[in-house]
């Protein structure tokens, strides 16, 4: 608020006496006296405008709004041409809710000071909580341009954008800000929340940090550091801040919430579930505790209380995508096609920007045999995001144009990345057995045990091949593109190396590095087979194996492979074998195999061997 000052009127001396004591004890801290000094003065002159404005800043700081409203009401009537006690009233009524009245009163406030930058501020509050956006930008920029300077105006400004989702413009925002208040823990958290939303997780934790630095205490900077670790991955410590922030703030359900969220990703499920539990004890009405609830629920397989949290969720927030989003997924696990198709699609309506839902909406139509239906999702999906490579690979395999030869690098990368967290526990699911298989294969042709041999674990995933090649592996190598199922593969301490990199790159860069040569359904991403096949046989030894599986291409079609709907490659037997023979390859077996379930369904394969003359 602010405080219009003391002058001389014609109320006389023992009130003018009164109102400069009243001041006084303000100023001082001592607002009880102030108010008793006001209360006075309004007992003999009872629209005296300075104890009327004053004793209103002091109800509203004490949190007594509607006292507050009225009082800043009549020291308004009182001297209506004083643009302060218009922008004081509108602060209260905005405190209020009463938005329309709030603007109404920063409005005489700006008609009567026109340079008025606060007022221009509160304003743009007052249009932000009204969702006239574009008008709180203006009344925003307008304040700046009055008061450049204005370092809460800055501030404010960030919000609004971080809300808007216009993270880089907000980033400006909290940095013309911290030019001006370089000691500001409030503005560094803020900067820390736009980091965060940008994904620039190590400079968003170095912004709470130098937060924290200021103000040890921060309870939200705590928990935004958390929010940053979590970003990081470093889960544990991401705990830490999280219950660093609970100390300072035990009800908070927002910090509950996001370390239910932790916890989750650290699969410790109960324990998230009593996270959550506590954010709706706190917030009955927190649709995103329920929806991440909800999530939470389905990685157990209580799929029915799963629906049930989303459920809640959507009748707390009838728009909420993210928890039609999840609600589809679960319904997936049900079996109950035709509801999932439903929650994804209103998914879509409610954000058409939630773009991953596309490619759950068409993976189920594909599921159904609704071809043509899933290639038009897929096609939407491409128009929302042309650059997206998994949008462009699955418009590619559902419609049969501008196919390619092999996936995109930046198709794998992005599909296994998002797929890292779920892979094995999927896959078990699915009866998954082509490192088993590939493992028996490979018996009769190499000594196992004994660890002699050069191995390369080729696309090796999460490592379930790993364990498997251990005991023939002098060297053990593995290579993938995916980053996050590579980290996987580390935590299994198998592997004495592991490279990020394109698989036939890799290969070419060591001729005759390697004795033997895994790879467990990784050609499904390649079609024409001649240049990977060229490139293990360069990196093998003589006497080197070769073992891979791939899809079976169903016999009655005659082509050497085919892009399928699921978007892998399958291929002909024959094919195969004459690639292998034309790149050096000779001692040649192939298997019919079961790969693994999908839909229910076996997948039929190929497991192959070769090796390299001696």
């Amino acid at each position: 608020m602010t405080k219009r000052g003391t002058h001389g009127n014609q109320a006389g001396a023992a009130v003018t006496q009164m109102m400069q004591r009243a001041a006084k004890a303000y100023a001082g801290g001592d607002w009880a006296e102030a108010e008793r000094c006001c209360r006075q003065i309004l007992a003999r002159q009872g629209s005296f405008f300075h104890a009327l404005n004053l004793l209103g800043i002091i109800a509203a700081q004490t949190r007594r709004f509607e006292e507050a409203v009225s009082l800043l009401g009549r020291a308004a009537a009182a001297s209506p041409s004083d643009a302060t006690a218009h922008n004081n009233h509108g602060n209260v009524l905005r405190e209020l809710k009463r938005f329309d009245e709030a603007l109404a009163s920063y409005d005489r406030a700006l008609k009567l000071k026109p340079g008025y930058a606060e007022a221009c501020n509160n304003r743009g509050n007052t249009l932000w909580e009204l969702t006239r956006f574009d008008e709180a930008l203006a009344s925003y920029d307008h304040a700046l341009k009055l008061k450049p300077d204005y370092v809460e105006a800055h501030n404010n400004r960030g919000n609004m954008m971080r809300a808007l989702k216009r993270f880089e413009d907000a980033l400006t925002s909290d940095d013309n800000a911290l030019k001006l208040t370089p000691h500001s823990a409030e503005v560094h958290n803020n900067r820390g929340n736009t980091l965060w939303e940008l994904k620039r997780f190590e400079e968003a934790l170095a912004s709470c940090d130098r937060a924290l630095k200021l103000r040890p205490d921060y309870a939200e900077a705590h928990n935004n550091r958390g929010n940053a670790l979590r970003g990081l991955k470093r889960y544990e410590d991401a705990l830490e801040s999280y219950d660093r922030a609970l100390m300072l703030t035990p009800d908070s359900a927002e910090v509950h919430n996001n370390r239910g969220n932790t916890l989750r990703e650290l699969r410790r499920f109960e324990d998230a579930l009593v996270s959550y539990d506590r954010s709706l004890a706190l917030r009955p009405e927190y649709a995103e505790t329920y929806s991440n609830r909800g999530v939470t629920l389905h990685e157990i397989k209580r799929l029915d209380d799963a629906l049930d949290s989303y459920d809640r969720a959507l009748k707390l927030k009838p728009d909420y995508a993210e928890a039609y989003n999840n609600r589809g997924n679960s319904l997936l696990e049900l079996k109950r096609f035709e509801e999932a198709l439903g929650s994804f699609r209103r998914a879509l309506e409610c954000d058409p920007g939630l773009l991953r839902v596309y490619q759950q909406l068409g993976e189920t139509l594909n599921r159904l045999g609704r071809i043509d239906e899933a290639t038009a999702v897929y096609l939407r999906w491409l128009e929302a995001d042309p650059t997206n490579p998994i949008a462009q690979h699955m418009y590619a395999a559902a419609s049969g144009s501008n196919v390619p030869e092999r996936c995109d690098s930046r198709y794998v990368t992005a599909l296994f990345d998002d797929f890292a967290r779920s892979f094995d526990t999927t896959l078990e699911r699915l009866d998954y057995a082509a490192p088993q298989l590939l493992s028996a294969a490979l018996a009769p042709r190499v000594p196992f045990g004994q660890q002699m041999l050069d191995v390369l674990d080729a696309g090796c995933g999460t490592g379930l091949c790993g364990p498997l090649l251990r005991s023939t592996a002098r060297f053990l190598t593995g290579v993938d593109l995916s980053s996050e199922m590579l980290a996987k593969a580390r935590a299994r301490n198998v592997y004495d190396e592991l490279v990020r990199a394109e698989l036939s790159e890799f290969m070419d860069s060591g001729p005759q590095r390697f004795d033997i040569v895994n790879c467990a359904d990784t050609l499904i991403y390649i079609g024409a087979l001649e240049q990977v096949m060229a490139a293990t046989r360069r990196c093998l030894r003589p006497k080197g194996v070769f073992a891979f599986t791939v899809e079976a291409l169903p016999e009655a079609i005659s082509d050497p492979f085919k892009l399928t709907m699921t978007g892998r490659y399958a291929h002909s037997d024959s094919y195969v074998r004459e690639v292998m023979a034309s790149t050096g390859f000779s001692e040649t077996e192939c298997s019919t195999i079961d790969l693994r379930k999908e839909a229910g369904a076996n997948v039929r394969g190929y497991l192959f061997i070769g090796s390299v003359a001696p």
